[in-house]
């Protein structure tokens, strides 16, 4: 895979990029929903029929409540694998970029540093995470240290971002690999 990452390429928004190992944690998460859905939550619906009446109706309620929340989250992740670039993490240079990786963002009007872990999921020893479809994950991705990227924010600020570190082995994969 060439260095060009572009979460940008796909439509309004920009597509979602995932590294490999982020692809199968979601893919995992998705059959665990499944199962809830399927198995779980039907055993748990027979069983709250065989309550009291006035019972049964509340736990009825409360698993079709629960039934609605389990295929959001399910039409949620199959909306994300379907778009989602999934990225050969090694195929990238290693001062872009990245998912998975973590970068330093200088905000120029301020000079404060922020570090951020690059991905759709939760960052990692105290770092926060940066989507790789918020408006900063989508201006930063692909882009090398050095680089200067302005990004508009949901709030209609506008800062200019210059990228001073790229660091850390992708997710899900060693230093050196």
């Amino acid at each position: 895979m060439p260095d060009d990452l572009d979460p940008r390429g796909g439509g309004p928004g920009g597509l979602p990029v995932l590294t490999q190992a982020e692809a199968e944690r979601y893919r995992e998460r998705l059959a665990e929903l499944r199962r809830v859905r399927d198995v779980d939550l039907p055993q748990l619906l027979r069983a709250a029929r065989e309550l009291v009446a006035s019972d049964a109706a509340e736990e009825i309620g409360q698993m079709q409540a629960d039934h609605a929340v389990v295929a959001m989250r399910i039409g949620r992740l199959e909306a994300l694998l379907q778009d989602a670039r999934v990225v050969d993490d090694v195929a990238v240079a290693a001062d872009r970029v990245a998912p998975g990786r973590t970068v330093v963002l200088r905000y120029v009007r301020t000079g404060k540093e922020v570090p951020l872990v690059v991905g759709e999921g939760a960052g990692h020893d105290g770092v926060r995470a940066v989507s790789v479809r918020s408006p900063v994950g989508q201006a930063i991705v692909g882009r090398c240290v050095g680089d200067l990227v302005a990004v508009e924010l949901p709030d209609g600020t506008k800062e200019e971002l210059l990228i001073v570190l790229v660091r850390g082995a992708p997710a899900g994969r060693p230093p050196g690999r």
